[in-house]
């Protein structure tokens, strides 16, 4: 079973890498805005700010063999939401993009950063 989300981190050509998590669909609100809050340092920077995102998403399962993967693509709207959840984090516009809806960065920290520890 699990709680499938895929992160697609989306840089300035439409790349991007995806973070695939098995158990994360729940609270990935709450997720997000922690790892946007500690890659603010990087907003303009894809490339770090990515691996900060990603950093701070698997923390806590950093060694583990399961429960996350990472892949790349080279266009974000390959990616099938119609298996499991695709939110696209995108560095070019400084949106969160959750189906048809783009949520300004800081706007969505805001939103969701209750109890969200600062960098």
């Amino acid at each position: 079973m699990g709680d499938r989300i895929n992160f697609a981190f989306k840089d300035r050509e439409g790349h991007a890498v995806v973070l695939y998590s098995h158990w994360g669909a729940t609270g990935w609100q709450h997720d997000i805005a922690g790892a946007l809050e500690h890659a603010r340092p990087r907003w303009d920077d894809s490339a770090y700010g990515t691996r900060m995102m990603i950093s701070y998403l698997i923390s806590d399962k950093l060694m583990d063999e399961t429960g996350y993967g990472i892949y790349a693509v080279t266009d974000t709207s390959c990616l099938d939401s119609s298996f499991d959840q695709v939110i696209i984090i995108d560095f070019s516009n400084k949106t969160v993009i959750d189906g048809s809806v783009a949520v300004d960065w800081d706007k969505f920290v805001i939103a969701y950063s209750a109890g969200v520890p600062t960098s």
